[in-house]
């Protein structure tokens, strides 16, 4: 199975491997290590400055890993990599057979679900430890919810997320606002 580069532009420099193509040779060596049948497809290009990364290929549970811990952690490795090699502050976003769409899909679902819970019941609902990426995830998906707020607690890596009623504001009191409306003599 040969390896493309998803027919993306090169370096507009013409000097050197785009860091696209910089970061799908390093991604295909360190995926030569895990135990596939068939080596991965790896697909890469630049958007908005980073770089976007697309594996698919047989065992993709294995290159996923649990709750997407071996694709994270395969994405950090290929952004430090991209970041000495280019001095550039460039990202690395990688998925594998379209995980982290369905991943995001799955913890807005959960948002979506415990905020039911929170609204009914007012009690603050803990949906446990999650890295920042899918913490944020959650916060964004509930941000403008009119009954329930999301709050971060603890320190990392045991960062949970906690949904909880959003505080009542505060009445003021129309009648120490008001001045006398009478007129000076």
């Amino acid at each position: 199975m040969s390896d493309e580069n998803n027919d993306r532009p090169e370096n507009d420099s013409g000097v050197g491997p785009s860091k696209a193509e910089t970061v799908r040779q390093h991604c295909q060596k360190i995926l030569s290590f895990f135990p596939l049948y068939d080596p991965p497809r790896v697909q890469a290009w630049e958007e908005e400055g980073n770089v976007l990364v697309e594996i698919t290929g047989d065992k993709s549970g294995i290159l996923i890993g649990k709750h997407g811990q071996t694709l994270s952690a395969l994405e950090l490795v290929l952004t430090r990599i991209l970041q000495r090699e280019s001095s550039d502050s460039a990202r690395v976003c990688l998925d594998c057979e379209g995980y982290r769409k369905r991943r995001k899909e799955m913890l807005e679902r959960i948002a979506q679900d415990a905020a039911l819970e929170v609204s009914e019941t007012h009690t603050p609902v803990n949906l446990g430890v999650m890295p920042s990426e899918e913490r944020k995830i959650i916060h964004l998906a509930l941000q403008d919810h009119p009954t329930v707020c999301t709050e971060s607690q603890g320190n990392p890596p045991d960062r949970e997320i906690i949904v909880k009623p959003r505080p009542k504001p505060e009445k003021t009191d129309d009648k120490d606002d008001k001045k006398d409306d009478k007129p000076i003599d």
